[in-house]
């Protein structure tokens, strides 16, 4: 006999990309439970304010600074748009996209992580250098639910 997995945690990583969008739904269709969570997770990529920086658009905790504020900004219509039994918490941070999912789904011992498999960088640049969602699932002990792009 087939045993049905519950979803009560999961982790949705988000760069604010039509797909990422549509992962966020996914997700709240499938979460269950007495008590159910998703927690939205923003990674500024370490890379892109050290390239801004580099270019002059100012000191790295400035560009951290606004990044984060904007994601913040971002974040707040995916929890608005959430239905009020399920409970959404949000997390920013920086680092390294898919080392920091991997990493924040075993901290917050996530039943599963539901994501895109393409979002802001594009088919052609995931093609060439791997995607972040393939390094995910090459990683992660937890079940990872892939959506192909919507756009």
């Amino acid at each position: 006999m087939i045993k049905k997995v519950d979803f009560n945690t999961l982790l949705v990583p988000i760069d604010f990309s039509h797909n990422s969008k549509t992962a966020f739904a996914q997700a709240i269709g499938l979460v269950s439970g007495d008590s159910p969570v998703v927690i939205l997770l923003h990674v500024i990529d370490s890379s892109l304010p050290e390239f801004a920086e580099a270019h002059d658009l100012g000191p790295h905790e400035q560009i951290v600074h606004r990044m984060r504020e904007r994601a913040e900004r971002l974040l707040t219509e995916y929890t608005d748009a959430c239905p009020a039994e399920i409970e959404v918490d949000t997390l920013i941070c920086e680092g390294r996209p898919f080392m920091e999912i991997l990493q924040k789904a075993d901290d917050f011992a996530v039943d599963a992580i539901v994501m895109s498999k393409i979002g802001r960088r594009g088919r052609v640049e995931e093609l060439l250098f791997g995607s972040t969602a393939e390094k995910v699932l090459r990683g992660s002990d937890k079940p990872v639910l892939v959506l192909p792009s919507s756009e």
